[in-house]
């Protein structure tokens, strides 16, 4: 994992910096380069600033959660399971050392060039505010993704020199947590107007004043949210003891910046729902076309790409790895039907029997096209082959299955696999649910390692009008909420509300965001992760054919059951709502006082 994590971190450095002059990609590492080197020619101040961007926390397609391979953050919320036996997310009892600590070297990084950059003398000092601002939006994002981990953390905005004489000096306690939201806010607030609406072409990956908006929007929220519904302690380390309706207005304010600005819109270039839905990941890093896109990290191989095709495939379209993230039927029944009804799967007739269908993708007609774009269901198409998914065979009302994916049944040219080629099995690799994932997926190519370049949107225009429609239907602003929930519904193809409430709210943000990484922290600020995950028992589709003696086997029907997902249940202690801050760093710095519960 720390090769890989070292090999993705090298080649993204090179690749954000396409847009500096060309000897630059010929440039030692910055680590071994002078300050005058380094400050002394734009190509310098370019590589500097593309490498602050490269540090950024920004939880994408390559992120591990406890740096184990291939434990994404869906695996530890109510949205999907982990196939593999091993990991984290395994634990009968989700413990502490879930996210590892955030080390404060970067910010370190990041202050010394907010203060050596003024003093440059190489470049105009248009450029020189516009390095800065840019600075404090990636020192902001490193101090938002510290706060929502471990609430109050020592605020530091200046390099720490050691002089031999002063380490007690530099042993700084925490600040509140209030008072990280505010500087968060502040910064944010200071360098809006300093950087542009957009960029040239070369330069569209960088930082605009609708990234910093965005930031602050999302902050704001969970800042709100804590005010809300959390509950100060350690004197304010942990908990916002001020009123939640001023973050709330913050977090309003500034996506209605973004909404009534006319620069962003939902994605809607396909006229296929499903299709528009799937490309819209696919196609993040063409700006000019995706204008849904705000904020977006690229990848280019082979230089710079992740993993994520190479650990979530289906089982018989994999390389090597495969099938690790296994959406919950809970999850995909929380995608309604287009007609706006509850999306709970007909399995069952009116009166309680099995429905038996010719076409086991009828199951699935109807449904959200966003479900169909996120998650891979039994029989899906997919790069030129089905993904089929069989739990075994039913015959004159028995069932027979197996713990493999070779036993056969029935003989001669009528005989069939029991399970299907892509499971699901109680063990080894292939789906526990019944689901794979598909959203980021590429849908065409079988992707080896590590050669996926799927962009990540860091901010996208949707997550903005989610976290308008949460900041007024907290303010009782519901037409505002509305509105803008309906504006995703249509977008999708679903039927329109006609009223809205903070659960429908909330609902919308699940499905629509489902796999970006941010259940996890909604579950978290809203309080919920104890009711969602503790002692909750996920669960499996497994769709079963229907044995017809002298016919072929793919002429034959198909019925479904819903049953417990074959991995543990799971405890969410509520003390997780705070990261552990690790004893080594408390034993460093006697001023650090640990989380509560630790």
């Amino acid at each position: 994992m720390k090769s890989i994590y070292k090999h993705i971190t090298c080649l993204l450095f090179a690749v954000i910096v396409t847009s500096c002059n060309k000897d630059f990609l010929e440039r030692k590492p910055l680590d071994i380069i002078a300050d005058d080197a380094a400050y002394g020619s734009l190509s310098g101040i370019q590589a500097l600033t593309a490498n602050l961007y490269n540090n950024m926390p920004t939880e994408d397609l390559g992120f591990f959660m406890d740096g184990s391979e291939a434990l994404f953050p869906s695996q530890a919320t109510d949205e999907a399971v982990r196939s593999y036996s091993w990991g984290y997310t395994l634990d009968p009892i989700l413990e502490d050392g879930y996210y590892i600590w955030w080390k404060y070297d970067l910010v370190r990084t990041v202050n010394d060039f907010i203060q050596k950059i003024p003093a440059v003398t190489s470049i105009n000092e248009e450029l020189k505010a516009r390095f800065l601002a840019e600075a404090r939006f990636v020192r902001a994002f490193y101090y938002f993704s510290l706060v929502k981990r471990y609430g109050g953390i020592p605020l530091i905005t200046k390099v720490q020199q050691y002089n031999g004489s002063n380490l007690e000096e530099l042993k700084v306690p925490r600040n509140k947590e209030q008072e990280i939201y505010d500087f968060v806010a502040s910064e944010l607030d200071a360098i809006v107007d300093q950087l542009p609406e957009s960029y040239a072409a070369n330069d569209r990956y960088r930082a605009t004043r609708y990234a910093v908006l965005a930031l602050k929007c999302r902050a704001m929220l969970y800042a709100a949210s804590i005010a809300k519904y959390g509950t100060v302690q350690l004197g304010g380390l942990v908990g916002i003891a001020s009123p939640a309706d001023g973050y709330w207005q913050k977090a309003y304010d500034a996506a209605k910046a973004i909404i009534t600005s006319g620069k962003f819109q939902l994605y809607k270039e396909n006229p296929d729902k499903t299709d528009n839905f799937q490309q819209l990941f696919l196609t993040a890093a063409d700006m000019d076309k995706n204008k849904e896109a705000i904020f977006v990290k690229t990848y280019k191989a082979p230089d710079k790409s992740h993993s994520f095709d190479f650990y979530n495939a289906p089982q018989s379209f994999k390389v090597d790895y495969g099938c690790v993230t296994n959406p919950t039927t809970e999850l995909a029944e929380e995608f309604e039907y287009t007609d706006g009804t509850k999306g709970t799967l007909k399995i069952k007739d009116a009166s309680g029997n099995p429905i038996v269908y010719s076409n086991p993708a009828d199951l699935f007609k109807n449904k959200d096209p966003r479900f169909k774009a996120s998650i891979m269901y039994p029989f899906t198409s997919w790069q030129g082959g089905i993904v089929e998914i069989r739990r075994g065979v039913i015959d004159n009302g028995t069932k027979y299955t197996s713990p493999n994916l070779t036993d056969v049944y029935g003989t001669g040219a009528n005989s069939i696999p029991r399970v299907g080629k892509d499971g699901p099995l109680l063990a080894g690799d292939p789906t526990k649910t019944g689901f794979y994932i598909k959203k980021f997926m590429d849908p065409v190519n079988r992707v080896n390692s590590q050669m996926s370049t799927t962009p990540w949107m860091i901010f996208r225009y949707a997550e903005v009008l989610l976290n308008y429609a949460e900041a007024a239907i907290e303010l009782g602003k519901t037409g505002d909420a509305l509105t803008a929930i309906n504006e995703l519904r249509e977008r999708a193809g679903i039927k329109a509300l006609t009223s809205v409430t903070r659960d429908q709210v909330r609902h919308e943000r699940k499905v629509e965001l489902a796999f970006e990484n941010h259940r996890w922290w909604d579950m978290c600020r809203w309080r919920i992760a104890t009711d969602v995950l503790n002692n909750t028992q996920f669960h499996a589709l497994y769709p079963w054919l229907m044995w017809e003696n002298g016919k072929a086997p793919a002429a034959m029907k198909y019925t479904f059951e819903i049953v417990p997902a074959p991995k543990n249940t799971r405890t969410f202690l509520p003390k997780l709502y705070y990261v552990k801050i690790p004893p080594d760093e408390i034993s460093k710095n006697s001023n650090l006082v640990q989380n509560p519960g630790y």
